[in-house]
């Protein structure tokens, strides 16, 4: 893992170089900061089992940037890590032995994408090659993505809204029929989960009340359960119950839900 994150550090450092060569580009990075490196203490790339997602590290305050080392802070305690913790519990990953966490823009952005958008379309070619190339050399760990601006990048068919993968049906409720993000439909070309950032989850009683039952979904339909039966009409994420003997002989992708 070590030599993949140096061989990470040096393509971030020939990104570096085209975005100063660019006068459109160059003006949304903060240079003031260094770029952040992903996240992970697995000891080989073999060992990872989830893949998590952020946008980009840029907080409001300017001079809070300097604290943040590393993708997502993971390298320190702080409610971001308690929450990834929990996600990870719930799914059964050691976060210190079998994630990789990386961030989509890994610069600071002068000011925040939230106040402005188009920051994220201009710079998103740049970074998503990146990203692809940085991730294609683990094998088939699954993405949970965090936060909804970020799905908005990286789907590019099929909806960009995270309650829609929740199967959310109004009044704060779900109807708890889960979905993933095929990989045909996000330029990753893997199965993509989206969950809401921390912030949101803390404030938000709909994804407070889901997340266990939405992680439990994840959780089987990665192990391929057999407490899970095809949801017929949908082909979306893969799923064999290797009890039924039709599934065995049409073996082919569809949307999971629990019995």
């Amino acid at each position: 893992m070590e030599s993949h994150i140096l061989r990470i550090k040096r393509e971030l450092g020939i990104a570096v170089k085209t975005l100063l060569d660019d006068s459109v580009l160059k003006n949304d990075i903060d240079f003031t900061f260094e770029f952040l490196l992903p996240f992970s203490k697995a000891d080989r790339t073999d060992d990872v089992k989830l893949i998590i997602i952020g946008q980009d590290p840029t907080v409001r305050r300017a001079e809070s940037r300097g604290d943040i080392n590393l993708t997502l802070n993971l390298d320190k305690d702080n409610s971001l890590k308690t929450y990834l913790r929990k996600v990870c519990d719930i799914l059964e990953i050691d976060i210190e032995k079998e994630i990789y966490a990386t961030n989509l823009f890994k610069y600071f952005f002068r000011f925040p994408p939230a106040d402005d958008q188009t920051i994220l379309t201009r710079q998103f070619k740049i970074w998503i090659d990146l990203l692809i190339n940085e991730i294609a050399v683990f094998g088939n760990p699954f993405v949970i993505t965090l936060g909804e601006p970020l799905i908005a990048q990286l789907i590019h068919t099929n909806s960009k809204k995270v309650k829609y993968y929740w199967n959310y049906i109004g009044d704060t409720k779900s109807g708890r029929d889960f979905k993933c993000n095929e990989p045909f439909e996000n330029y990753l070309q893997r199965r993509i989960y989206p969950i809401a950032h921390q912030p949101t989850w803390n404030r938000n009683e709909f994804y407070k009340n889901y997340l266990v039952d939405y992680l439990n979904f994840i959780k089987q339909n990665e192990n391929l359960c057999p407490n899970y039966i095809p949801h017929w009409p949908a082909c979306i994420t893969r799923c064999t119950n290797t009890s039924s003997m039709t599934m065995q002989r049409f073996a082919f992708r569809a949307t999971c839900r629990l019995k």
